[in-house]
Order: C-alpha cells, then structure tokens, then sequence
C-alpha cells in the first residue's frame, strides 16, 4: 500500500491486525514547504511464528495542515475497507476509522546470561 503525505509536519501510522491489536507502527516525519510531498510504500501484512497476519493501517496522528491518502483514497475509507476485508469487529473497525489504534504493547524480552571468555575469573 502507498502512503501519499502533503504538507510538512509527523504521521504516525499503526498496523493493526483483526483483533485490534497493533503489531507495527511508523512514525514519518518531513521536513520542508508545505507543498511537500513524500511517498512510502508499506506491506498489509507481517510474518509471524504462527503464519502470516493481515494488517490494516490506521491514521492515529497527523499534522493540522498534512492531507494524508492511502492507496490514494481518505486515510479513514481505506481503512474501514481493509478493516472489513481482514475481518475486524464492527467495534475495531469503527476505532480504526475514528484514527485511534492502541499503542505498541512493550514486552520485555530477556535473554539468558551468557560468560564468556572475558568474564571468567583469572587464577
């Protein structure tokens, strides 16, 4: 899916799956006239463990003067369209054309302690 941003100034936009769940988000940031325009291509779906999950995007934050597409559609009718296409409840489907997504839940991953050579003990 293309992204089309006009105007300078910070989107956030956030993938989120049939649940509501968001498992990406990214964040754009342009500097310039405001009769700049960038473009970023993004995938509607993530490799996980258990396959692949469909994704739908979702505009959370915009700046007052940036004109935001997708696919060049509105930001909130694509979205409500992938929504019903992936198979999001009414009610994650309203949330997401309502441009709010929950916020990326921050696991903590810890990793086994490992000695090595520099951290044995000298005789």
């Amino acid at each position: 899916m293309e992204i089309v941003i006009k105007g300078s100034g910070e989107i956030v936009v956030r993938l989120v799956d049939r649940r509501g769940k968001t498992l990406i988000q990214e964040k754009i940031r342009i500097s310039g006239s405001q009769t700049i325009e960038a473009r970023r291509e993004i995938s509607l779906f993530a490799e996980t463990f258990s396959g692949q999950v469909l994704l739908s995007p979702v505009l959370v934050r915009q700046g007052e003067k940036q004109h935001v597409t997708f696919d060049g559609e509105h930001h909130a009718s694509f979205t409500k369209k992938r929504c019903r296409e992936i198979g999001c409840t009414q009610s994650v489907t309203e949330d997401a054309v309502r441009s709010y997504a929950q916020g990326l839940q921050e696991d903590t991953i810890r990793l086994p302690s490992a000695q090595t050579q520099n951290d044995k003990a000298v005789p």
